[in-house]
């Protein structure tokens, strides 16, 4: 469970980084519900896909 955490966050913080520069760079403002709202949709579908792969190739 180790090593399945440790690329969770590291996805979280890579997607975080990326969504916040460009929003930054696009829109020159930055909403901290919006990026919790982005920081919601991409664990769950991170952790969907998981399950899905998980269930597929069992």
């Amino acid at each position: 469970m180790d090593a399945r955490r440790n690329l969770y966050v590291a996805a979280f913080v890579g997607a975080s980084l990326s969504y916040i520069f460009n929003v930054l760079a696009f829109t020159g403002t930055f909403d901290v519900f919006r990026w919790f709202v982005f920081a919601v949709v991409f664990l769950g579908f991170t952790f969907g896909f998981e399950k899905f792969i998980g269930w597929q190739t069992r």
